[in-house]
């Protein structure tokens, strides 16, 4: 039995018996109207009643709520990966509750018990018009967050603002700059989990908001045009982000990349969202790196500028410190392929030996970003040669590094070996373990007793 249904059968057991009401609103009524073969995760209900004993009969009855908003008197109880919310009833009626909410199609509630659609402020028609309409024109000013989550709304459903709703939204976007950094980081990454086609970036700056939330975006739309691209800075972040939703969504097809590396999760979101920032952020150090001589561009050092401003930014948005350096050593590492590419493969087997062993598993997400930047690159380019050489060059670097990861699990000696030959330990072993894996790598030594060989020879020259 579906989660939901079986939560509202324990409902109309204590709503039977009191002159209480309890209303399902929000979120779920709204999936349902846009699509009824929807499963929401989520239910959010409002209860006109005496909120704690409520709780007790539910505690009492299987469930675990725990109070999350003692101040709004508002329950939580998980329910394998489903969530259910209660909150007390604020205003005099649902009505007066409702209408305190952001949009209008998050403003219909379900009468529990009555199976009774409430439906005040036209939230129904909204819908079935595709519209995003603020509830009241006070809505955004009140709670600019509430921006993000329209913005959601209009990705993840192909909706758009009524005129009236878009001009708050641009009148207001500045007061994001006072809503708190965990607000903004969840919001943000709830757009790009929901953005299938790449328009995230591109929509929040639309609608004048991603200036209020990213730095130097405005100074990115006039820099950027030099021997290597065509395009502004900022166009070229939207296509690289770009780029990468499409190899999530397999339009473009990498061999060698297992698509399944990005589901791994830090917090609450997967690395689909961590490396779709790193797609767009790649290239923010260019601003602060910009030089001009002549008639010669050219932005030096912007992966190392780009670092510290995406650790600024992340400590501001509050990200998990494990993510925040993610994205950091990526947009620090971007360059390396390139360069690689450049160098050819057979003279660059040392460095991307190195270059391996210093990202570790890191390495195929700086890979990928690698490809997106060039990707997004050769897009605007009629020189599609060069694309299609970097796209196999980068399926050989996937390709070498899972040589080197089962080279790295499958060792032929240890340590303990190495210490017992020499005789001494130290920092000196670990620098000998690298100089064996690296000569592995480069297929110098082939077999255990091509390494027992070398140990020996290094017991010789001591």
């Amino acid at each position: 039995m579906n989660y939901l249904k079986k939560f509202i059968m324990c409902l109309n057991n204590k709503i039977n018996t009191n002159e209480e009401s309890v209303y399902l609103v929000g979120g779920y009524v709204r999936d349902k109207l846009i699509k009824s073969s929807m499963d929401p995760k989520d239910a959010d209900f409002i209860y006109d009643g005496d909120i704690k004993g409520l709780i007790e009969y539910l505690n009492s009855s299987g469930y675990q709520f725990m109070p999350i908003k003692e101040s709004r008197e508002t329950y939580r109880c998980m329910l394998n990966g489903n969530c259910i919310d209660i909150t007390k009833m604020q205003g005099k009626t649902i009505v007066e509750d409702l209408s305190k909410r952001d949009f209008t199609a998050n403003a219909i509630c379900l009468e529990v018990g009555k199976n009774k659609i409430i439906d005040p402020f036209e939230g129904r028609k909204a819908i079935k018009n595709r519209i995003i309409k603020a509830v009241s024109s006070d809505s955004i000013k009140k709670d600019p967050i509430r921006i993000l989550r329209g913005i959601r709304l209009y990705i993840s459903y192909g909706m758009h603002f009524n005129l009236d709703t878009e001009n708050m939204i641009k009148k207001y976007a500045f007061k994001l700059k006072e809503v708190a950094g965990e607000k903004i980081f969840s919001e943000l990454m709830l757009i790009l989990e929901n953005d299938k086609d790449g328009r995230a970036f591109d929509i929040l700056n639309t609608f004048s908001v991603l200036n209020f939330l990213i730095p130097y975006v405005e100074e990115l739309k006039t820099m950027g045009k030099c021997k290597y691209h065509q395009e502004d800075v900022f166009t070229h972040a939207n296509l690289t982000y770009m780029a990468f939703k499409d190899i999530l969504s397999h339009r473009i097809n990498i061999k060698n990349l297992d698509n399944n590396i990005f589901n791994y999760k830090i917090g609450d979101f997967t690395l689909r969202e961590y490396t779709s920032i790193a797609c767009f952020l790649h290239d923010i150090g260019k601003y602060e790196a910009y030089k001009k001589e002549g008639n010669k561009v050219s932005f030096a050092g912007h992966e190392k500028n780009g670092r510290i401003i995406c650790e600024k930014l992340c400590n501001r948005l509050r990200f998990p410190k494990k993510a925040s350096k993610f994205i950091e050593d990526i947009v620090s590492a971007h360059m390396y392929p390139l360069i690689f590419f450049k160098n050819g493969f057979e003279n660059s087997k040392h460095m991307i030996y190195d270059f391996f062993y210093k990202y570790g598993e890191l390495s195929r997400y700086i890979i990928v970003v690698a490809f997106c930047d060039n990707y997004a690159t050769r897009m605007l380019s009629y020189e599609n040669s060069e694309k299609r050489r970097f796209k196999v060059f980068i399926e050989k670097m996937l390709e070498e590094y899972d040589i080197y990861s089962n080279l790295k699990n499958n060792q032929l000696v240890d340590g303990n070996y190495i210490v017992n030959v020499l005789g001494f330990r130290g920092v000196i072993i670990g620098n000998i373990m690298y100089n064996i894996d690296k000569l592995r790598y480069l297929k110098k030594l082939k077999t255990r007793q091509d390494v027992i060989d070398y140990i020996n020879k290094l017991k010789k020259l001591r």
